[in-house]
C-alpha cells in the first residue's frame, strides 16, 4: 500500500510540474505569432527531453540467469526564467518513480543554489550518471557506502545545496533529510554533505567529499551516526583513463571502507574501449577476512555518446582469495 501510495504522489508530483512547465511554454508560443521580442527575463527554450533505456542479460555462475529492464529514464528540463533552471526526471521500472525533481538559480559562475530532490554530493562514480557509467555496475564501495545508495536511493535525497566554479575549483555543499528519496525525514536531525574537485590540468582532477549525519531506525526512535569521507582521482588524457576512489563510513560503532581502480584505454577514438576494474569492499574493520574483492574486465561498443553496447566479466573473491561468484554481463543502451 505505502508503495501504492509513494507512485501515485510521485506521478502527481510530476504532472503538476508538467502542468507549471505547460503554462509557461504555451504563451511563448502563442506570442511568437506576434513576432515581438522575447522578454530577457524569459528563456530562449522552454525545455529539452532526453532519455536513455538500458537491457541486461546477466549470466551467474553461481546465482539465477535472466534478461533485466535496468534503467528507463526520461528526463525534463530547461530554464524556467534567465539563470533559473529545472530538472525533473523519472525512471518507468524503479518505485518510486520519480527520480530527480529540482531547480536551480545561477547567481553567477562561482555561486548557485539547488533545491528540491537531487544526488547528494559525494564521490565522482556516484555523481557520474547511469548512462555514463565506464562499467555496467558501479563498484561495490560506492553502492554499499555512498550516501543515498547505501539506503537504496540512487545517490540521492531532499534538501539544498550551494554550488559553482571558479577557476580549478569546483565545489558543492548541502543539507540533507538523510532518509533517501520521495520520503519525509523520519528525525530533527539533517545531514550536511559536501564535494571540491579541483582541476590544475586538463586531464587531471582530484577531490575530496564529506558527510556528516544522523539517522534512527524508526521515526522517533534514537539518532546514531552516519558519517562518509571519500577521496577521489581522475586522468583522462587522449585514449587512456585511470580513475580510483576511497571511501570510509562509521555508522554508530561500526567502520566500513572500500575502494576501486579502473583503467581505460580506447582502441578506437570514440568507439571501441576496453576496461580493466578492482574494488574492494571491507564490511566490518574491526574484524578480519570479510573483505571481498571484485575484478572487472569490460568492453564498450560506441555508436553515439549515449548509445553502447557494453560486455563485461566480473569475478567475486574473497580475502583469503577463494572465488565466490562469476557473472557474465551484455547490456545493450540506447539515448537520446
Amino acid at each position: 500500500m505505502n508503495t501504492i501510495v509513494k507512485i501515485k504522489t510521485g506521478l502527481k508530483t510530476a504532472a503538476a510540474w508538467g502542468l507549471i512547465i505547460g503554462s509557461l511554454a504555451l504563451p511563448g508560443t502563442v506570442l511568437g505569432q506576434d513576432k515581438k521580442e522575447a522578454s530577457p527575463l524569459m528563456a530562449a527554450a522552454p525545455f529539452k527531453l532526453t532519455g536513455f533505456g538500458q537491457f541486461l542479460y546477466t549470466a551467474w555462475d553461481k546465482g539465477v540467469d535472466g534478461f533485466h529492464a535496468r534503467r528507463i529514464r526520461f528526463s525534463l528540463g530547461g530554464e524556467l526564467f534567465k539563470n533559473v533552471n529545472y530538472k525533473i526526471q523519472v525512471d518507468a521500472v524503479k518505485s518510486p518513480i520519480l527520480i530527480d525533481a529540482l531547480v536551480e538559480f545561477k547567481f553567477s559562475s562561482a555561486v548557485g543554489l539547488r533545491v528540491g530532490q537531487f544526488k547528494v554530493p559525494f564521490s565522482m562514480e556516484n555523481m557520474t550518471s547511469g548512462a555514463d557509467l565506464d562499467t555496467i555496475n558501479r563498484s561495490q564501495p560506492e553502492e554499499k557506502l555512498a550516501p543515498g545508495r547505501d539506503i537504496g536511493a540512487n545517490g540521492r535525497d531532499i534538501g539544498a545545496a550551494l554550488f559553482g566554479k571558479r577557476s580549478v575549483l569546483e565545489y558543492a555543499l548541502g543539507v540533507f533529510n538523510g532518509s533517501g528519496i520521495n520520503r519525509n525525514d523520519i528525525n530533527s536531525e539533517k545531514d550536511l554533505g559536501g564535494r571540491l574537485v579541483v582541476r590544475p590540468a586538463e586531464f587531471l582532477a582530484f577531490g575530496a567529499a564529506f558527510y556528516k549525519g544522523r539517522t534512527s531506525v524508526a521515526t522517533g526512535s534514537a539518532a546514531y551516526d552516519r558519517n562518509r569521507t571519500g577521496l577521489e582521482l581522475a586522468v583522462l588524457r587522449g585514449p587512456f583513463s585511470l580513475k580510483s576512489e576511497y571511501i570510509f563510513a562509521k555508522d554508530d560503532k561500526l567502520e566500513r571502507s572500500g575502494w576501486y581502480v579502473q583503467a581505460g584505454w580506447f582502441l578506437m577514438p570514440a568507439k571501441l574501449q576496453v576496461l580493466l576494474k578492482l574494488d574492494a569492499y571491507d564490511k566490518d574493520r574491526k574484524t578480519s577476512d570479510n573483505r571481498t574483492n571484485l575484478w572487472t574486465a569490460g568492453l564498450n561498443w560506441f555508436w553515439t555518446a549515449k548509445s553502447k553496447l557494453q560486455v563485461n566479466y566480473e569475478l567475486y573473491k574473497l580475502e583469503g582469495g577463494k572465488t565466490d561468484n562469476s557473472a557474465f554481463l551484455v547490456q545493450l543502451q540506447a539515448g537520446f
